[in-house]
């Protein structure tokens, strides 16, 4: 059985952290022991390391070396996540080359699915997107994850070659919904887990709450009742959790 490297890339401030915590806080819901990484040295996974191990993973050999054991011998592990600023990729794309990371993570049972959310903006599609696209092809998966957050039009990447490229490479969209700036930011100053924050003793009311609750349910349902967004995210019994999820609603 395949499991899946879970890497969210993408323009900066285009909500892949954002996407990272709505996948932890399904994973935990779906009782996965996924392994957690971040590159660079913005951490911004940290009110999930109550809940899993979180390391950085660096561009070396010996970091590759080290991930590979770590993965070789970890029995247990049912997915792993790798939360990945864009302007790292210049570098990952020449370590992946260097070690040829894709090939002995498929040697090991794992293949990578980028997870690539865009906004309105050109760049997100003409460049961050684009140079993945171009630079990995067929060797791994993807989910376009269009944040409403920004708009609902998302004409750049309708219209572009790029779009063409994704669907020709069975590469899949999902919409994750708009939420409102000050909640957000209330969300963010409670450095809590989306999970933590709907509980009795956050620091949100009744309203804000409910606003949260199917903000997260939508995304949850949407890529757990998806067979192909489930696969390539690594998820388990997803019709069974999408089933009670709608039973809620």
């Amino acid at each position: 059985m395949i499991k899946r490297f879970v890497i969210t890339i993408g323009d900066s401030r285009v909500g892949k952290s954002t996407s990272a915590r709505l996948l932890l806080d399904l994973y935990l819901k779906q009782k996965l022991t996924p392994r957690v990484y971040y590159h660079g040295h913005r951490y911004k996974l940290a009110e999930y390391k109550n809940y899993f191990d979180i390391n950085q993973l660096g561009f070396s050999r010996g970091d590759s070396d080290s991930l590979l054991i770590d993965l070789e011998r970890g029995d247990t592990i049912d997915v792993v996540l790798t939360d990945m600023p864009g302007q790292n990729f210049v570098e990952f794309k020449s370590f992946e080359k260097d070690v040829s990371l894709l090939k002995n993570l498929e040697a090991t049972g794992y293949r990578v699915t980028f997870l690539h959310p865009i906004s309105h903006r050109r760049e997100c599609v003409d460049h961050y997107l684009q140079e993945v696209i171009e630079a990995i092809g067929d060797r791994a998966d993807y989910i376009i994850v269009k944040n409403e957050y920004f708009t609902k039009d998302f004409f750049h990447y309708d219209h572009s070659e790029t779009k063409t490229k994704v669907t020709a490479l069975e590469g899949i969209e999902v919409n994750l919904k708009n939420l409102n700036q000050n909640l957000y930011e209330m969300i963010e100053d409670t450095n809590s887990t989306y999970t933590f924050a709907l509980e009795a003793n956050s620091t949100l009311n009744q309203l804000q709450k409910g606003v949260l609750f199917y903000w997260v349910t939508d995304f949850h349902s949407l890529v757990s009742s998806n067979v192909v967004a489930a696969e390539y995210l690594g998820l388990t019994n997803a019709l069974a959790l999408f089933e009670k999820m709608d039973g809620i609603i």
